[in-house]
């Protein structure tokens, strides 16, 4: 199977989520051509914490790794669609030093784009937007040489609070491994939701507790004309879209990575 052919696995056209879809990953060859494993990994995640789908509600999941892979195929099979938002891409085949590491969420991607096609889910299913918790990992510094694949999301990586009312949903719940609450790019997303009067939800999805209300706290810098310019300003953009570039000796130019 070829990238595009996975890509349209995960973002079928006739869903009204495939838009926000990132194809970075799915830009990755390493896997391309060898047949899915088809692993079951993902069918020892419980999910009986989620919320009905005809409920009203979309699910965000800000987990490590290839955990919201797996979670977002058992949500699946409750009628949920899963969108993958991973933007930073993968490093030189040869090294290992990217900053975010990521083979395993392009394994993850291309062993259940076949199972996740075959559920024929409706175009309208309630989305689960699928982060990797670690996608800013590494802090504010990286070495010379190393692969700075970091990235940020901003509100426009998501449907906006207008978009989600207008398909029927009416709360968002935020899963995560301890609900600690929203990191700071997801608290510009979710607090302007809120603004316009979607309930936000929290749970620990390891714990299987029901989700509880969560009050978005204002973050840092909010709703400021030059938050994404200043944000933008420490990631280093790839060519072939999304995050990743080596990061250079100091004797170049570059971010402040």
């Amino acid at each position: 199977m070829n990238p595009s052919e996975l890509y349209k696995l995960w973002a079928p056209e006739d869903s009204i989520w495939s838009n926000w879809a990132k194809p970075v990953l799915f830009a990755d060859k390493t896997f391309a051509g060898g047949e899915p494993a088809q692993t079951t990994e993902w069918q020892s995640s419980n999910v009986a914490w989620a919320p009905a789908p005809e409920s009203g509600t979309a699910i965000v999941l800000d987990l490590p790794g290839a955990d919201a892979v797996w979670y977002g195929m058992a949500l699946s099979q409750r009628g949920y669609r899963p969108v993958p938002l991973y933007n930073g891409v993968r490093g030189p085949a040869q090294g290992g030093f990217e900053l975010v590491h990521v083979d395993a969420i392009v394994f993850a991607l291309h062993e259940v784009g076949e199972t996740l096609a075959k559920l024929q889910l409706p175009a309208n299913a309630p989305p689960v937007f699928l982060l990797d918790e670690d996608r800013f990992a590494g802090g504010s510094f990286a070495d010379p040489g190393r692969f700075d694949n970091r990235w940020w999301i901003f509100p426009q990586d998501f449907p906006s609070a207008n978009y989600l009312l207008s398909h029927g949903i009416r709360s968002v719940v935020l899963g995560q491994n301890r609900a600690v609450g929203p990191q700071r790019d997801l608290a510009h997303v979710l607090l302007r939701w809120q603004e316009v009067g979607i309930q936000i939800l929290t749970c620990a999805v390891g714990d299987q507790a029901q989700p509880t209300p969560l009050q978005v706290q204002r973050p840092d810098r909010f709703r400021a004309l030059w938050y994404q310019a200043l944000v933008l300003a420490g990631l280093r953009r790839n060519s072939a879209g999304g995050f990743g570039a080596v990061v250079p000796e100091p004797s170049s130019s570059g971010g402040f990575g």
